[in-house]
């Protein structure tokens, strides 16, 4: 409410001033009247010319017709209404210039309510109306009587003036309803020019200088209300297209979040079903045993944490013994003919999600199967402080020299073994997520690949404690 009552003061004193200095002696002594009108007349038109300009501009760029309908009626102004000025004022001229005005009042009232032509309906609809004022030039020579009282009579000027301020307030109105600064000011200028135009019939000459320099007022007004629209306009396409870059941005990362995630299922499932072939003669065994029994239960173990992995389902956190983890695995990979040792300490309990680490240690013996085909391979589970260590060990040829780092990275892989080289670097984040740690490195005596994970053990209250104190 303030900008607005602000530019209406703002309006209002640069109109006092153009009457003040037009008016004034002082001006009017120093300039020839005639001269002074067709320069700012000229003026006015290439003003006007550009607001029409900006005005179709800021129509593409919003989107929105009634800035297409105000630089049509302006272009009308700027070819025909404003030209004619200068010209000789005989009678087929101001035939002309009024079906003009008539025009530009028409398209101005376009623009309060603009009828649904598009781009090329507007523009034709202008071109039409220019060719109509164009062939009123030849109306006096067949009815030059008519025309005469139509022209040189007060009401169908009067009439016209009456309509291009009823318009222009409108548009006024307009602007002031939907709080458009921009659009507001185009208003403002639109009444300025009605104004100018209420002046002149009621009481100056064609050559008056208040009516020319109000006309120019009026027209530089539009003018900044169209370059503020369009100003405006390619803020809000630079805003809408930074969000979109934004949103794009986000989206590319979630895809490639999701083709991590599906790879990482896809790697972990190829991997789980690799731990349950070769257990399939159990399904038609009638050995009920204790290896039998544990077996099963390491198959069923399996089974549901491959059914977790395809539901998506988040991991649980809270503690666990390690033995029952690691024995299940190990016996999947024994029945499946592996050489697989084990050794865990006893009542050995980790914080965090067993099927995570089961994962993880699937994944290693993975690793070593096709990095060590038929090699033996080792477990051990300990205590180190406040975390659980487990290592992975096999007999095979080792790491490549230099490359222990690199091969924790996605996409390293040995082409003569396969895989696709997202094993380590997906158990490595399982691992961080966990909050361990992963390393491998080649070792001897015998020779081989030692894997390292560690993850937080379940270290009790009482030594909690006595850390703490210490």
């Amino acid at each position: 409410m303030r900008t607005a009552l602000a530019d209406v003061c703002v309006t209002v004193a640069a109109v006092a001033v153009v009457v003040g200095l037009a008016g004034s002696s002082l001006v009017g002594g120093a300039l020839d009247p005639r001269v002074a009108i067709d320069v700012l007349t000229l003026t006015a038109a290439a003003t006007a010319a550009g607001a029409a300009f900006l005005g179709a501009l800021a129509a593409r760029l919003t989107e929105d017709p009634r800035p297409r309908w105000i630089a049509a009626a302006l272009s009308v102004y700027a070819v025909l209404v404003l030209p004619s000025n200068v010209l000789a004022v005989d009678l087929p001229v101001r035939s002309m210039r009024l079906v003009a005005y008539l025009v530009v009042v028409a398209l101005l009232l376009a623009a309060v309510r603009p009828p649904r032509l598009g781009v090329l309906g507007t523009w034709a609809a202008t071109t039409v109306g220019a060719l109509l004022a164009v062939a009123a030039l030849q109306v006096p020579a067949v009815a030059p009587g008519l025309v005469a009282v139509l022209v040189e009579g007060p009401l169908v000027t009067i009439a016209v003036v009456v309509g291009w301020t009823a318009v222009a307030a409108a548009v006024l109105v307009e602007g002031l309803s939907r709080r458009s600064i921009p659009r507001r000011r185009v208003g403002l200028g639109l009444v300025v020019l009605a104004g100018a135009q209420l002046y002149r019939v009621l009481g100056t000459t064609a050559g008056d200088l208040v009516f020319g320099g109000l006309r120019l007022l009026g027209l530089a007004i539009v003018v900044a209300g169209m370059a503020h629209l369009v100003v405006r306009s390619l803020a809000e396409l630079h805003d809408t297209r930074f969000a979109q870059q934004e949103e794009l941005v986000v989206a590319a990362l979630h895809m490639e979040r999701a083709g991590e995630l599906a790879a990482e299922r896809d790697h972990e499932l190829r991997n789980g079903l690799a731990g349950l072939a070769g257990i399939t003669h159990l399904l038609s065994s009638q050995v009920d045993d204790e290896d039998h029994e544990r077996l099963r239960h390491a198959v069923l173990a399996e089974l549901g944490r491959l059914h977790e992995l395809i539901d998506g389902a988040e991991h649980a956190t809270g503690t666990y013994l390690v033995a029952p983890v690691l024995e299940g695995l190990v016996a999947l990979r024994r029945s499946a003919g592996a050489a697989v040792g084990l050794t865990v300490d006893e009542g050995l309990r980790a914080s965090g999600d067993s099927a995570v680490l089961a994962q993880i240690v699937t994944n290693l013996l993975a690793n070593c199967d096709r990095h060590a085909p038929g090699a033996a391979v080792t477990l051990r589970a300990r205590a180190d402080g406040d975390r659980v260590v487990v290592q992975v060990r096999d007999t095979g040829p080792g790491l490549p020299p230099g490359r222990e780092d690199e091969v924790l990275l996605g996409g390293v892989h040995d082409p003569a073994a396969g895989g696709s080289g997202l094993g380590l670097s997906i158990t490595r984040r399982l691992v961080e997520r966990e909050g361990g740690t992963l390393t491998v490195a080649t070792v001897e005596d015998p020779r081989g690949c030692l894997a390292t994970v560690t993850v937080p053990a379940d270290v009790p209250a009482t030594v909690r404690e006595r850390a703490r104190a210490v």
